[in-house]
């Protein structure tokens, strides 16, 4: 009889390391499910722990002595088990062969949906598992194909697909001694390049990539010098890789004679995808590679990367961060959607403008983008800050309307005024 329980973080996603420990010291197989959970088969485990209840006491306490809130849930199948880790604060034990029945309370949510599908069943009426289990299933078949009868089985507690057993992700680390040292740049260089071949090989050899690398010199005299680079996109190129790596040894080269070299790459599977004739074509891996490569030459490392927003009200207040290999990590709603939205685009930098002021607020606006009368505007919002530093800023922003049904943003600096930006 498959009995499946479920381990699930109570307060942020905790390190995946230290609850894999929890769930392995109790189980053999245990599954990764990401954001702070996991699931571990807990069938025959009555001669070690005691009983179910038992069992998910001793999985609290022992995530409690590694520094971790769980809740635990036992059921027959996945999702029951998550239902149950969800139902209170210290989770349930599912009967035997009542998964379906406790299911039917538990609101469609739980399937994690896609915003199309969600609102597809809200049309219907839809919001608790067991609705969707009543279903006739050759009629869900006809209106939501296989993705609508896999649906239903789970929303009436039939899981066929097993656990997918953890494994621990190999090592994939080459190093290079160097008997007589190497006190230039151009063999630590070439070496490096060597052993991005190997590490690159090694990768290819499992299907997997690297969406990150780690190289240590260890220097005349015990010092360590070392470094890390995290590529646009995943990568198994080992030229590419190589030409990322001198740029970063350039910028940061080893103070020393270098006595050994260490690379090591952070492996990661790329699940190939195959394009269709409405999506947007994308650069390959290599060329894309080669792009950063040219371009960090021209503007230098810390020139290149992501825009990420700084913790403060100044505008356009932004920094460049590496790049986050994993964009399916954002949330959904930063990935886009399908709801329209006003976006701003700001200039950068603002357009000098004229602007024609009547009872302190503006009604004519004039600038080499565009001119025109004001028919509608909010505002001022101002805006200040680092006044306790030797540049300190302040601004007065509007949002107007012209008669041309344009929409923009000005901006006042004390002085003059600016187009800060126009809206789509």
């Amino acid at each position: 009889m498959t009995r499946i329980a479920c381990l699930a973080a109570v307060d942020e996603p905790p390190a995946p390391a230290t609850l894999l420990q929890v769930a392995l010291a109790h189980s053999p197989r245990v599954e990764e499910a990401g954001a702070g959970r996991v699931y571990l088969d807990a069938a025959g485990l009555e001669g070690l722990f005691g009983d179910e209840p038992c069992l998910a006491t001793r999985l609290r306490e022992a995530a409690a002595a590694a520094g971790l809130s769980i809740r635990v849930g036992i059921a027959g199948c996945r999702v029951a088990a998550l239902a149950a880790a969800r139902s209170g604060p210290e989770g349930t034990v599912v009967e035997p062969d009542g998964d379906a029945a406790y299911l039917a309370a538990v609101p469609l949510s739980l399937l994690e949906l896609s915003d199309d599908l969600a609102a597809r069943l809200a049309r219907w009426g839809l919001r608790m598992l067991g609705e969707l289990a009543a279903l006739p299933t050759a009629g869900l078949f006809e209106r939501l194909g296989g993705e609508g009868v896999r649906l239903q089985r789970l929303a009436r507690g039939e899981d066929p697909r097993p656990l997918a057993s953890w494994r621990p992700m190999p090592l994939f680390e080459e190093s290079v001694a160097c008997e007589w040292g190497m006190e230039t740049l151009a063999p630590v260089v070439e070496r490096m390049g060597e052993l991005a071949g190997r590490v690159c090989a090694s990768l290819g050899a499992r299907g997997l990539a690297a969406d990150g690398f780690e190289w240590i010199c260890r220097l005349a005299g015990g010092r360590v010098h070392g470094g890390s680079l995290t590529p646009a996109v995943p990568m198994l190129d080992a030229t590419a890789v190589a030409g990322l790596l001198r740029l970063a040894l350039e910028a940061r080269p080893p103070r020393g004679i270098v006595e050994s070299l260490t690379l090591r790459g952070r492996p990661v599977r790329v699940s190939p995808a195959q394009e269709t004739l409405t999506d947007r074509s994308r650069p390959s891996p290599r060329l894309l590679a080669a792009t950063l490569n040219r371009l960090t030459a021209l503007v230098g490392a810390d020139g290149i990367g992501a825009p990420a927003l700084l913790d403060t009200h100044r505008p356009d207040a932004i920094v460049l961060r590496e790049y986050d290999p994993h964009p399916d990590r954002l949330p959904r709603r930063a990935r886009g959607g399908s709801a329209p939205v006003l976006a701003l685009r700001r200039l950068r930098p603002p357009a000098p403008a004229a602007v024609t002021l009547a009872s302190g607020r503006p009604v004519a606006v004039r600038s080499g983008r565009l001119a025109g009368r004001i028919v509608a505007g909010v505002g001022p919002w101002r805006s200040s800050g680092d006044w306790w530093t030797q540049r300190p800023w302040l601004q007065d922003e509007w949002d107007v309307e012209l008669a041309d049904g344009t929409l923009c943003r000005l901006a006042h600096d004390g002085s003059d005024w600016h187009l800060a930006g126009i809206y789509d």
